[in-house]
């Protein structure tokens, strides 16, 4: 029997995959946020040729870097994966599971943390793409993409372009059936039967956490790695120790991570039109958020055409703020598209150049005609650790202005009929990461031709109801700054 481990960032779709594979529902979709890094569930899945795989659906980094004690839970979750799979006699495959956009830093992450980390690049990895119902052939998109992945150094020894919703219509069900079939094909193509698994030799724990350190933001106490060695993982003080002393001699400093907090703000940023009257000056409403997540296509939705460029594939396509003003009800507002954030380090734009160029895009605005609504665009998947940091990115930018802040949860065609359910799902998992908001709004952003940029069948549901009552409604209470 096979074993396979399946990791990715949160919200990429790995029980969905797994469902897929078995051809029935085996995994429970469940929030990735309540647990921690390398945390494990095992299923058994047999295709219908008689082929037996054990698959580990396991917790990958949710964010680039771990803060100190998600990085001491790790490894006591590392130990207990590590020590179940050489039972089982090794990892035959692993599935990379990205869904169709952007190369973020947190997959970066996950790749080394999976590929390089703890299995050393000696098993093969298979790359499984998800979200691609709506291209024309979902292979397109890795024809397109393959070489931005190379760029990133994400290799992999064979490929799956597929969709894992299991609840679409009818234009799109039949790439379900197909995604099946071409999954399977990959993983039988893959796993060679007559090898045995690999098992990381006799310090295949110890030499994956002190890798691991790598992502740590911080130096953890020797005193702490000891403590979870000892009552987490069973180890004599001895030995937990020694391999304490191999964590704390194998780790180097990392350069330092730039401030993106509160920068200073540049001389040269003033009011947006200055030449206008007090009550003719648009009001400016900011868009931000993770690079693909439909920042631009929120914005053509509310100008009611195509006026910011648009795209499924790994390379983002806004690398800058950019402004346009809209007319709602005789009132100016201006809507401003920002560079997405936690793009990975070879994008247009990687995340920490993101991030502080919108803090200083942001400070720069408050200060000058000040701002009047941020609309932090999410995917809507689950609330992660992730979302938090960016969060604190631009709200420490914006720092006592007490701007109102609305979440807008996009990608969420699987939770038809009822979208809105996705936050009474997930708002107290945002509160506590210390993430609060004036109001929500949950959009599906449909396109019935693959990928034409043209935005089609719009689905809003909001307490607010429309655009116009939004901005009107929380945009119009707030004045201009003098």
């Amino acid at each position: 029997m096979a074993n396979i481990v399946i990791f990715g960032e949160t919200g990429a779709g790995k029980s969905s995959v797994i469902n897929l594979m078995a051809g029935q529902q085996i995994a429970r979709t469940s929030p990735d946020s309540h647990r921690c890094t390398l945390h494990w569930t095992e299923y058994s899945i047999t295709f219908e040729n008689g082929s037996r795989y054990k698959v580990f659906d396991t917790v990958g980094l949710e964010e680039p870097r771990l803060q100190i004690g998600d990085y001491l839970t790790a490894i006591s979750n590392a130990y207990g994966l590590i020590n179940t799979l050489k039972e089982r006699g090794g990892v035959n495959l692993l599935l990379f599971c990205v869904r169709g956009g952007r190369v973020t830093a947190t997959m970066q992450s996950n790749y080394r943390l999976f590929f390089e980390f703890l299995c050393e690049e000696k098993v093969p990895l298979a790359l499984v793409v998800t979200n691609l119902e709506r291209e024309t052939r979902m292979e397109d998109w890795y024809t397109r993409n393959v070489g931005h992945l190379e760029k990133y150094n994400i290799r992999s020894v064979g490929h799956a372009c597929i969709t894992a919703a299991n609840l679409l219509d009818g234009r799109h069900r039949g790439k379900y059936e197909e995604s099946r079939g071409i999954l399977r094909g990959v993983i039988e193509a893959h796993y060679n039967g007559s090898m045995e698994g690999w098992t990381g030799g006799q310090g295949w724990f110890t030499s994956s956490i002190s890798k691991l350190v790598e992502f740590v933001a911080g130096r953890p106490k020797k005193t702490d790695i000891i403590g979870v060695l000892t009552k987490r993982c069973g180890m004599t003080k001895e030995v937990a120790q020694q391999v304490a002393q191999q964590i704390r001699g194998e780790y180097l400093p990392q350069t330092m991570i730039e401030n993106c907090g509160h920068p200073p703000v540049p001389s040269n940023v003033t009011n947006t039109s200055p030449q206008q009257g007090y009550e003719s000056r648009p009001r400016n409403v900011v868009l931000l958020g993770e690079s693909g997540v439909g920042k631009s296509s929120l914005i053509n939705l509310i100008m009611g055409r195509d006026v910011a460029e648009t795209s499924p594939d790994a390379l983002s396509c806004t690398i800058t703020h950019a402004a346009y003003d809209t007319t709602i009800s005789g009132q100016c507002f201006r809507l401003w598209d920002t560079a997405g954030l936690n793009e990975g380090s070879e994008g247009r734009i990687p995340a920490a150049a993101a991030a502080r160029k919108l803090a200083l895009f942001l400070g720069g605005l408050d200060r000058g005609d000040g701002v009047h609504l941020l609309m932090y665009c999410v995917r809507g998947t689950r609330a992660t650790k992730a979302l938090r940091t960016n969060y604190q990115t631009f709200s420490s930018a914006i720092g006592d202005s007490k701007v109102p802040i609305v979440i807008v949860a996009t990608c969420l065609e699987d939770c038809r009929p009822v979208m809105s359910e996705w936050w009474n799902q997930n708002k107290d998992q945002l509160a506590k990461y210390g993430m609060h908001f004036l109001d929500m709004l949950v959009l599906q952003l449909c396109r019935v031709d693959a990928w034409n940029p043209r935005i089609y069948d719009n689905v809003v549901h909001s307490p607010t109801k429309t655009f116009a009552n939004l901005f009107w409604t929380i945009v119009c209470r707030r004045p201009h700054k003098p």
